[in-house]
């Protein structure tokens, strides 16, 4: 798994992503969780129905992928 989603923790929104590689820092509101290729292409077709600019709500996220459940339990 090289891939990282970026959650920031009040709000519980997935504000970005990095594919392939760690980001070295990150700001302490935010947390990364690690996910999967199948689980990144989940991700984006879920923003690609976001047409507003919205972000994806972590938690309605989870129950669309068991996958990023699990990684976010385990974080």
């Amino acid at each position: 798994m090289n891939n990282w989603l970026v959650i920031h923790r009040q709000s519980n929104l997935i504000v970005n992503c990095f594919e392939n590689e760690k980001p070295d820092r990150i700001a302490p509101q935010h947390k990364l969780i690690a996910v999967s290729d199948f689980v990144l292409e989940r991700y984006f077709s879920v923003l690609a129905k976001h047409k507003d600019g919205t972000c994806v709500d972590a938690g309605e996220f989870a129950l669309i992928s068991p996958s990023f459940k699990e990684a976010l339990q385990a974080s």
